[in-house]
Parts: C-alpha cells; sequence; structure tokens
C-alpha cells in the first residue's frame, strides 16, 4: 500500500487521485440515470436534472460516510437492486395501467422508509452484530456472485453493444478497448504511475474515440448553475406494493453494507470496528433519506471502491474527500456535468477491467481461507450453482408472478447470497458455534 487511510500524499499526488475518484464515480453512475430517464420516458432536459441530483447527492453522501460515518473511502453510488426494481415496477406498472411517474412517486416515499429502517438499526446496534452472520463462506459468495453478474454487463459494453444504439458487436470498439486494457495493465507494472492506471487508461480512451469520430456532442446548458430540488418525480404518492417491496430491499442491502465495509478493511489493510458498522448504517439511512427526498436511485457503498484501492494502492481519504466535494460541485454545475457524461461507456467499461477482476478475487480469497470439506462444497457450490443458474433465466420468465416474488427470484445476486446464509447457518449450522456460546456461558 503506498498511501494508508490517514496518509497525506503530496499535493500532485492528492489532485491526480481525487480526478480519478471522480472520474470513477462519474463512470460508475452515469448510466443509470440515462437507463431511468429512458425507461420512463423523461424529456432530455429531464434526464440531465437527474444526472446533476445523482451526481450531487453521491458526493455529499460519500462525504458524509468518509466524514463521520464509516470513515472509508468507499463510494456511494446507485444501487444495482434500487435501479433493476425501477425498471421492473416500471414495466408491471405500466401494464396495470400506472403512469411512470407514479412509480417514481412511489418509490420516493419507499426510499424514505428504507432509510428510516437503516436509522434504526445503526442507532440500536445491530450492524455490527449482523458481521458475525457473514462469514467468509457468505461474503466469498457474495463477492464471486457480484462479479460474475457484472460481467455480461462489462463485456457487452466493451464490445460496443448497445453503444451508439449497436445491437451488435462493433470490432473497432472492441479492439479499443482491448488497447485500453492492455494499458491500464502496462502502466500498473509501473512502479511511479500504477495509482493512476484507470485515470490514464479512461483519459487516452476518450483521445481515441475523439481521433474516430465516436464522441457525441456535449449538450449545451442552459443555466451556469443549478441546485438540487425536491421531489424529481412530483409530490409523494404511497403505494403499499412499491412501499413494501422497498423495505424489503432495505433490509438485504443491509447484507451489501456489511459485507462492502468488510471488503474495504481487507483491501486498506485495517479491520472495521462495530461503530464502523453501525455508524456506515446511519449515514447509508441518511443517503437513503436524500435519495428519496431528491428522487434519485437510492445509493448505497459501492464494493467496486475496495477494487479501485486494490488496484492503485492508494487508501488516502484525503484525495476521496476532495473528490466527493467535486462531485458536489460538478451537481452544481451543468456545464460541467454535460461534458463529463459524454464519456464514452465502452471506455470507462475498459478501463474498469482490471478493477472488476479484483471484485472476484476478494471473493476467490474468503474461499481459500475456509475449509474445503463435504460442507463447504455443499454450501458455496448451493449457492453459487443457484445465483448463477437463475442468471441465465430469461425475465420474462418471472413476469406473471408478484413483483415482490419476481425481484426475489429473478436476481442471482440476491437469491445466491439469501440461500448461503439459509444453509450456512440453518440448515448446515456448525455444532461448535453452539459449544462454543456453552463455553462461553460458562465462563
Amino acid at each position: 500500500m503506498f498511501y494508508k487511510l490517514h496518509d497525506k500524499p503530496p499535493i500532485g499526488t492528492t489532485v491526480l487521485s481525487a480526478l480519478q475518484w471522480m472520474i470513477v464515480a462519474v463512470s460508475s453512475s452515469v448510466a443509470v440515470p440515462l437507463m431511468i430517464g429512458d425507461i420512463y420516458g423523461l424529456q432530455p432536459d429531464e434526464i440531465g436534472n437527474l444526472m446533476q441530483q445523482t451526481m450531487f447527492f453521491i458526493g455529499l453522501a460519500s462525504l458524509l460516510q468518509v466524514w463521520i460515518g464509516h470513515r472509508y473511502p468507499m463510494l456511494e453510488g446507485p444501487a444495482g437492486l434500487w435501479w433493476g426494481i425501477f425498471i421492473i415496477l416500471a414495466q408491471l406498472g405500466s401494464s396495470a395501467g400506472l403512469h411512470p411517474r407514479e412509480i417514481g412517486q412511489s418509490f420516493q416515499v419507499g426510499m424514505g422508509m428504507a432509510g428510516l429502517l437503516f436509522l434504526i438499526f445503526g442507532m440500536m446496534g445491530w450492524i455490527g452484530k449482523l458481521q458475525k452472520w457473514f462469514t467468509p463462506l457468505v461474503s466469498g459468495t457474495y463477492m464471486i456472485l457480484l462479479a460474475i453478474s457484472l460481467c455480461s454487463n462489462i463485456l457487452t459494453g466493451m464490445l460496443g453493444i448497445g453503444f451508439q444504439h449497436s445491437k451488435e458487436v462493433q470490432p473497432g470498439v472492441a479492439i479499443v478497448s482491448i488497447g485500453i486494457v492492455a494499458l491500464v495493465i502496462l502502466i500498473m507494472r509501473t512502479k511511479r504511475f500504477s495509482s493512476f492506471a484507470v485515470l490514464f487508461g479512461m483519459v487516452g480512451g476518450w483521445l481515441l474515440y475523439a481521433i474516430f469520430g465516436w464522441t457525441e456532442p456535449v449538450r449545451p446548458a442552459e443555466h451556469l448553475i443549478s441546485w438540487p430540488s425536491l421531489f424529481f418525480w412530483g409530490p409523494p404518492r404511497w403505494d403499499w406494493g412499491v412501499v413494501l417491496t422497498s423495505m424489503l430491499t432495505g433490509f438485504v442491502l443491509l447484507t451489501n453494507l456489511v459485507t462492502s465495509t468488510n471488503v474495504m478493511g481487507k483491501a486498506t489493510e485495517t479491520v472495521p470496528t462495530k461503530q464502523q458498522y453501525n455508524r456506515g448504517g446511519i449515514f447509508t439511512g441518511v443517503s437513503h433519506l436524500l435519495s428519496g427526498f431528491s428522487g434519485v436511485v437510492g445509493m448505497i457503498p459501492l464494493s467496486l471502491a475496495a477494487a479501485v484501492i486494490q488496484t492503485t494502492r492508494m487508501a488516502s481519504r484525503l484525495p476521496f474527500m476532495l473528490a466527493m466535494i467535486g462531485m458536489m460541485l460538478i451537481g452544481l454545475l451543468p456545464t460541467v456535468a454535460h461534458f463529463l457524461a459524454a464519456l464514452p461507456t465502452p471506455v470507462a467499461y475498459a478501463a474498469m477491467f482490471i478493477s472488476y477482476t479484483q471484485l472476484l478475487g476478494f471473493g476467490l480469497k474468503d474461499y481459500v481461507t475456509v475449509k474445503m470439506d463435504e460442507r463447504t462444497i455443499t454450501v458455496g457450490g448451493g449457492s453459487l450453482l443457484i445465483g448463477i443458474g437463475v442468471m441465465f433465466v430469461p425475465a420474462v420468465a418471472w413476469q406473471h408472478l408478484p413483483a415482490l416474488a419476481s425481484f426475489l427470484f429473478g436476481n442471482g445476486l440476491l437469491l445466491g447470497v439469501l440461500v448461503c446464509l439459509l444453509l450456512e447457518h440453518v440448515i448446515f449450522r456448525k455444532r461448535e458455534d453452539d459449544q462454543i456460546k456453552k463455553d462461553g456461558h460458562a465462563a
């Protein structure tokens, strides 16, 4: 590790690292408001406003976490589970005769209720106690399934599928993506610049796209400064189905908070305390309340940050804090937001490819620490097979089930982790756990 959590790098290194964090934050979140805006039929100006709101509140939520929350340089970003539900319920709502904006209004309430759930668990000190449930087998399963669930989007993005509305592989884009990956690997092998490999990969790839004429023109902004607004989708609207789904999602995302904090501890070579877990839960609740008030997709700590630290070997909090202040400024400046939103998505995927491989590495390392006996193989193998298998089931196969069941059984990551928790702590619970408790009670 070049710079640990409380180290203060030189000014030049700090600025470059902050810029890299900003680009990682933008590239990992820019696609979400674009996708939501397209599905919900928003106008270009409305998509731009949603983009700015997302950038501002990512910066604010992440800054609160690193400052007084769990105190790790870990991005708060749009949760894949949340925008997945956004998409599923938009489709189901349309078939039921609901206007997409009404779904958005209900989600504002649902995310606020999920935020209250996080706040209660954090303030009662329950999140730290949940940590014991996330054994190496559970956290390893989570990280492996997360990497596998992302690999399809990563590779299709690198091949140019979906870029500029293309439905086929674009050979030129694929070749450039391979070149960007090679550039990142090459820079990582040079000790002096290895911390900025992702940044150089993105900038170099963007320049190549500009030379080849593959970039989109930057949309002009009408105002110099645009302040965040409340309730993007309109006045809050209560819907039992959406609210209950949101509450369940919030409970499931408690597992994400614990595993992400655990993985970040390994990446920064520290051991997170129960207080850090609980403070992280409190401020994850705050970020969900902010999401509900603003109308952006619910935000959670992203495990991707640990992969970035593992790749760059820079865990200093100072550059991260500066980057999150910069994200808030981007959310206030439409011109800058529109410029960064023009980053070609294949470039972002290619530059981040090596970082994504670190996620799989974390999971495999957790598995290595566990004795591979019959019980471990049954629990881990069964969870992985179920989670990966569900990923291959077409989404339309679940559409006739209730929305809650469709969400649960259609998400391989969520289902795999829940199965692993059930197998690990209920069905194949270790007898040693009971003995330890008895010994501790007797002492």
